[in-house]
């Protein structure tokens, strides 16, 4: 069986670091941290991954989801026919790449001013995304792609990963962390064209992933645009919430 064509993350990730590196060096935000403010959104984080990890092991011993795949909607069969390793292994190193220059972006944002803001920022919206996943996950249960697909091997089957595919937390981070930092460097005094690369990076990065894991038979098409628009809403939130009372006066 054909397992992919080849794929080139790391030529991804140097441009994701090209676009978003440089393009937030000599900004400032106006973003500041309040206490009472980070340990709520940190809370709703942690909060949220508590009652993920109580679900799943409550799931583990319920019996699993039936498989049924004609219950599988149209615009999500493409993905039952899916089964790439290398796809797989790709959406984990673009995985890596896009939060580590996200978090590395906001630190550089700052520069020697207040220099963890950004990241402590662009930090929440991912612990609160990842927190949000986790529970979604256990609570629908939905089968992965791969579970319909007879090429793929029993040994590759795995009790406890098997019925998380609703949403994907790849595409759900990547979005947040990338639009976080995008939202950060908005409200900066970056100019317009670094700016859109930075707004351009964090489109394309969920984008990308969206295709690997679909193309690796570990997510479905709604899975996907599910978790790219959850991270991409708290990526944009959380920012905004973070947001000194001179940039809510002057956009």
């Amino acid at each position: 069986m054909r397992l992919a064509s080849r794929a080139r993350p790391g030529s991804f990730f140097r441009a994701l670091l090209f676009a978003l590196l440089p393009a937030t060096c000599t900004a400032q935000t106006a973003h500041d941290l309040v206490m009472g403010r980070e340990l709520a959104f940190t809370g709703a984080g942690l909060g949220t991954s508590g009652i993920g990890l109580v679900l799943r092991r409550s799931n583990a011993r319920r019996p699993a989801p039936m498989i049924a795949p004609e219950r599988v909607p149209g615009i999500d069969r493409w993905s039952t026919r899916q089964w790439h390793p290398r796809a797989h292994r790709a959406s984990n190193v673009l995985f890596v790449g896009t939060v580590t220059a996200s978090f590395a972006g906001g630190f550089v944002l700052q520069g020697d001013e207040r220099p963890f803001d950004a990241a402590a920022i662009t930090a929440e919206s991912f612990l609160l995304t990842s927190g949000l996943t986790s529970m979604a996950k256990e609570l629908v249960r939905r089968p992965r792609p791969y579970r319909f697909n007879p090429d793929v091997p029993a040994s590759m089957h795995y009790p406890r990963e098997d019925f998380v595919s609703f949403w994907s937390g790849h595409a759900a981070n990547t979005a947040a962390v990338g639009f976080s930092l995008a939202a950060l460097v908005q409200r900066s005094d970056a100019s317009p064209e670094m700016k859109g690369a930075v707004w351009a990076g964090a489109v394309a990065a969920p984008v990308c992933m969206g295709y690997l894991r679909m193309r690796a038979g570990k997510h479905f098409l709604t899975d996907v645009f599910v978790g790219a628009l959850v991270g991409t809403a708290v990526g944009l939130a959380v920012p905004y919430f973070h947001r000194t009372s001179e940039s809510i006066i002057t956009p």
